[in-house]
């Protein structure tokens, strides 16, 4: 199996217990963390920076499982911080620099995946 972890934080360790182990299933999910997380930041940022506390609260909440997929514990607990704040509307001010905290995280993680991708397509 692909390293577990590495210097990023990613820990797929969690992804490869739902997957049972199956390295197509852990490529398909970490094609679509690639594929569909920079359209969701790229989303909550313009919801960020519009003050769109509903649509921040409504993405953070699609981001949270697939973070938790790659073992970004972290940056998923943040994101729930994040929908929180958002949903409550108490504590926004805080918002806008968590969410660029986790954005940097995800695109050093893109990288990373690539080589967790290629590791595990070299196992089929």
């Amino acid at each position: 199996m692909a390293e577990a972890t590495n210097n990023s934080g990613i820990d797929l360790s969690y992804l490869s217990e739902i997957a049972g182990g199956s390295a197509e299933f852990m490529i398909e999910m970490i094609d679509i963390f690639i594929e569909q997380t920079p359209l969701y930041m790229e989303q909550m940022e313009e919801a960020v920076k519009a003050s769109d506390w509903k649509g921040v609260g409504d993405v953070a909440h699609k981001i949270k499982p697939t973070l938790a997929f790659m073992g970004l514990e972290s940056a998923k607990e943040q994101m729930a911080e994040i929908e929180r704040k958002a949903r409550t509307q108490d504590g926004v001010e805080a918002i806008e620099g968590q969410f660029y905290d986790i954005k940097q995280k995800c695109n050093n993680l893109y990288q990373d995946l690539d080589k967790a991708r290629e590791e595990l397509k070299a196992q089929l």
